[in-house]
């Protein structure tokens, strides 16, 4: 992965690198700002195949030290920046971080929370205090790096594909985070096949919508350097405002888009949005569903020619099927959604079927997907039991099993058929409800909770709870609701918390989630 920066130095150092609210970047300059902060983190040891923590909201910062780290052959460990501080410190104590870079603000909740965490760290930070005075208690300042290290000499590593470029945490069932291994092979595999199959240029202004604890960042990020091309960073104020989208788009002359299908359709309903006249010529989506109905708008606000993308892969896959919207996926007679396409060339999958058999190659077939490939991940750190559960050997390879139900279409075209778990996708974000559950279970006044998803055929999917109360107590749903702000991100966090006396439950004794999905529904 540090070879994208290199090249993209050596062969257009003055092209715009990054670009945020306040400053454009060049590629030589984002080069010499990520050596100052990597030269800074091994100023007191080698950092090769240790992990370093970034709490950090998007901007050139962000970007220089996510590079700064690649190239101290470290792995850097993305933090969601509405995270509260109890929930980055189980991110931070799992994945055995050496450093933090982040604001003076977040190290101080850190500190208060989880002051053993907090002590076993090494603390960058980047701007100053809140009082506006400069950070106290860091091991270095970003200014102090930029100031002392200007003008070192490069800091390089000898780096192998198979080494650890990043570890995304994603929900886990137990009420822990778990962290997805992810090497440079299996980034570059997946931004390789999208430089050529958008056929990017250093003309390309690319737009970082999703945030970089997201797999979506890996594209504008990583797919921006290796063809020199410029990726703009969407304010985190931004995301969800359809009419600031789209002038951010304007403004920027984003060229190629790559968002939750939620993101897209907010900037097409936005009253006055005007799209057609931008620079877009290639629009992807991923992470959910998109209703046939609302890509035949998209597909008329856009651009003539501007092609469409269908991107499909958990986590621990990036990127593994991809479909390119045509003509029969936008008629009337069209399914009520895209399918996900066929495997992407780095990849090669099979159908599972419940007892655990590989389905035919050929023909209509329901299984679960199964793949193998350049991008898949190498494990879940710290976890050898989860690891070999996630995998299943089939002709002499290692498959990941995704947990997705798939149809193969007589046409050998992938189609979507959702899961057959506890794991849901609310806008974009894998969800386990066991680890929402976890934490409700975790009050002294719960008995028992229920976490599900209250499907909206127009695409507004929310989380909803139930939980029992313990003996004597009177649990109050909008205490609920805080209590789980406290560790969980806000797109965790249940929309509406009920307390009802009894949970449905099967005929076999499991909880009825149809029952109680039933209820939200019908308002009760």
């Amino acid at each position: 992965m540090t070879t994208l920066l290199e090249a993209a130095v050596r062969d257009h150092p003055e092209a715009v690198a990054v670009r945020d609210r306040r400053h454009r970047v060049g590629y030589a300059e984002l080069d010499g700002i990520s050596n100052c902060v990597a030269t800074a983190l091994t100023d007191t040891g080698s950092l090769t195949g240790r992990r370093v923590g970034v709490w950090l909201n998007k901007s050139v910062e962000a970007v220089a030290a996510l590079h700064a780290i690649l190239r101290c052959g470290a792995a850097y460990v993305p933090i969601d920046p509405t995270a509260p501080p109890k929930r980055a410190a189980a991110v931070l104590a799992d994945s055995g971080a050496s450093w933090l870079i982040t604001t003076p603000e977040r190290a101080r909740s850190l500190r208060s929370c989880a002051p053993e965490v907090a002590d076993g760290l090494s603390l960058l930070s980047v701007g100053d205090d809140d009082t506006g005075a400069p950070a106290t208690g860091a091991d270095a300042t970003w200014e102090e790096a930029l100031t002392r290290y200007a003008g070192a000499p490069p800091v390089r590593v000898s780096i192998t594909p198979d080494d650890v470029a990043y570890l995304l945490y994603t929900s886990g069932s137990t009420g822990t985070p778990k962290g997805v291994v992810l090497t440079h092979a299996a980034a570059l595999a997946f931004v390789d096949w999208a430089v050529d199959e958008f056929a990017l240029t250093s003309g390309d202004v690319l737009a970082s919508h999703a945030p970089f604890h997201f797999d979506l960042s890996v594209l504008d990020l990583f797919g921006a350097a290796a063809c020199a091309g410029s990726v703009a960073l969407v304010p985190e104020s931004h995301q969800g405002l359809g009419r600031a989208l789209v002038r951010f788009v304007t403004e920027h002359e984003v060229s190629v888009w790559y968002s939750v299908p939620t993101a897209l359709r907010r900037m097409v309903e936005a009253p006055g949005s005007e799209l057609a006249g931008t620079r877009l010529r290639v629009v992807a989506f991923a992470g959910e569903e998109y209703p046939t109905r609302h890509l035949r708008a998209l597909h008329g606000a856009l651009p003539a020619g501007t092609a469409l993308y269908n991107l499909y892969g958990p986590t621990e896959t990036n990127v593994c099927t991809f479909h390119r919207l045509g003509p029969e996926d936008l008629a009337e007679e069209a399914p009520p959604a895209p399918p996900i396409g066929r495997p992407c060339p780095y990849t090669t999958a099979f159908l599972r079927s419940p007892d655990g058999t590989a389905l035919p190659e050929t023909g209509e077939q329901v299984g679960e997907l199964c793949v193998a490939g350049g991008s898949v991940m190498r494990e879940y750190w710290n976890d050898a039991a989860k690891t070999a559960a996630a995998f299943v050997e089939h002709a002499g390879r290692r498959f990941h099993r995704t947990g997705d139900l798939v149809r193969r279409r007589a046409d050998g075209l992938l189609v979507f058929g959702g899961r057959d778990d506890t794991m849901v996708k609310v806008k974009g974000h894998r969800i386990e409800l066991g680890e929402i559950e976890a934490v409700l279970d975790g009050r002294t006044d719960v008995a028992d909770a229920v976490c599900l998803i209250a499907r909206d055929p127009e695409g507004g999917d929310r989380l909803v709870a139930f939980v029992t109360a313990a003996p004597g107590t009177t649990p109050d749903p909008r205490e609920l609701r805080r209590h789980c702000r406290d560790f969980l991100p806000g797109y965790m966090i249940p929309e509406h918390v009920e307390v009802v006396p009894a949970l449905d439950y099967t005929s076999t004794g499991k909880v009825d989630r149809r029952s109680l999905a039933l209820r939200v529904h019908a308002g009760r």
